[in-house]
């Protein structure tokens, strides 16, 4: 088995996104069980989703023994834990979006990649 380093995009638009934050920090460590590094939170606002509130971004850095096939699928399963559903998104309620940026250097979502807070936060933790 091969260690992996992901990168993953977290973001949650509800009130008390620190503690679904906390929630998913704690459940990305369970899934994965590598070293983590997680970015500072950061506020923006919405993209390509109707919503008056802001979201609450972190960028998570995982080194993970993982295969690569299981991995998105984790991430779906810890949004499903969560509460994610189709019908709240349609409503502009994003309770947690869990997205892969980067697999072992390939950028997967070059749009996101590219969004300021997911370049500040990779620098981040560049240096942390």
């Amino acid at each position: 088995m091969s260690k992996h380093t992901i990168y993953i995009g977290l973001g949650t638009n509800v009130e008390c996104a620190s503690l679904l934050l906390q929630s998913v920090r704690r459940k990305l460590g369970i899934a994965f069980r590598g070293e983590q590094r997680f970015s500072q939170m950061v506020q923006t606002e919405p993209i390509d989703i109707q919503s008056a509130r802001p979201f609450t971004n972190q960028v998570a850095l995982i080194e993970t023994m993982v295969p690569p096939t299981l991995i998105r699928s984790l991430l779906k399963g810890i949004e499903r834990e969560l509460g994610r559903r189709q019908q709240d998104v349609e409503e502009g309620i994003v309770k947690i979006d869990l997205d892969l940026l980067s697999l072992d250097g390939k950028i997967l979502k070059p749009e996101d990649w590219e969004r300021d807070y997911v370049k500040a936060a990779v620098a981040e933790l560049a240096t942390a």
